[in-house]
């Protein structure tokens, strides 16, 4: 009898070992939220994934989008989730960002998520002019902004967004006093010619640049880009300092075991490997840069930090 009751022990005690994956694998659904709105080429990114995580998982994989507040009102929404990955968020470095321009924000953007892997990564972004711009290189853009301070303008897609953070990095290392003119679609200003200036991630920029509408005078990777023949880099300009990091990442909220953020990481590793976002990659020409959940960790904090000390420099708040 007591051998018995040992075995049965025995059973109950491996089984409980793997209730957490268990309890994990139990949602059919798995639904990613996007902080941006459909049609973006983010959101086309994400849902091209989603395809490929459905078929690496064996699961229904959907995308949700709740755009607004810069990305803070989706990623509060996961913050605030489930944590038995049922609940993802496909966000970008305004995550990082987001918690250098907001001291009150509704999440914690390190404590309350559990990194699942750095998906992607772009070359970074491009310094764009009009097409017709006097300036046909960077040199000459400079020279004229040190000639007439507080007269040439930049465009952006809003106050604290990337595309803001990046022109007042390059103000700053450049020594150049710019307006900023935040617009929820500065891309038609630019080729209006009624904004000087405007910073795009290089996959949005180059379709512009390829149809002649507008010109890059330099882009912000740490290497040229061979998309964009004879642009120079920032840095091998001297500017070491104009960069915000472009990638993209999936994010869990806190909580989740460390062996299930580890499957859901093979889980992204194959995913990346099917066509749908095989095909997306040749679109956006980002490149797959997959971080195991700990590099993800580290290199998000890195970023936090950051930009809780650099932003402040810079003047720029949210509002």
């Amino acid at each position: 009898m007591l051998k018995g009751l040992t075995s049965t022990i025995a059973r109950i005690a491996i089984a409980a070992a793997f209730l957490p994956s268990m309890a994990w694998a139990q949602p059919d659904l798995v639904r990613i939220i996007v902080p941006l709105g459909a049609g973006h080429p983010f959101d086309t990114a994400a849902r091209a994934l989603a395809e490929g995580l459905a078929k690496s998982s064996g699961k229904t994989v959907i995308v949700e989008n709740k755009p607004g507040a810069g990305g803070r009102i989706a990623t509060a929404d996961v913050a605030k989730a489930k944590a038995d990955g049922s609940v993802l968020l496909f966000t970008t470095a305004g995550h990082a960002t987001n918690a250098g321009l907001y001291s009150n924000l509704p999440y914690d953007p390190i404590k309350d998520f559990t990194p699942i892997s750095v998906v992607s990564k772009s070359s970074g972004f491009a310094l764009l002019v009009p097409a017709n711009s006097p300036y046909r290189t960077i040199q000459e853009l400079i020279a004229a902004a040190k000639a007439q301070p507080d007269t040439l303008n930049y465009g952006s897609f809003g106050n604290g967004n990337t595309t803001h953070v990046v022109a007042a990095m390059f103000a700053r290392a450049a020594n150049l006093k710019l307006i900023h003119v935040p617009h929820q679609n500065p891309v038609n200003d630019l080729i209006g010619g009624h904004i000087n200036m405007l910073f795009m991630g290089a996959s949005t920029a180059l379709p512009l640049v390829s149809d002649g509408r507008v010109r890059a005078l330099a882009i912000s990777s740490e290497a040229r880009d061979p998309e964009f023949p004879g642009v120079p880099t920032f840095r091998e300009l001297g500017y070491n300092d104009v960069d915000v990091p472009a990638w993209s990442g999936l994010l869990a909220p806190a909580g989740l075991p460390a062996d299930q953020a580890q499957a859901l990481f093979s889980q992204v590793k194959e995913a990346v490997k099917q066509p749908a976002y095989q095909n997306n990659l040749k679109i956006t020409k980002a490149t797959v840069v997959l971080s195991s959940p700990e590099e993800y960790r580290k290199s998000l904090e890195a970023d936090v930090v950051r930009f809780r000390k650099v932003l402040p420099e810079l003047g720029i708040k949210g509002n």
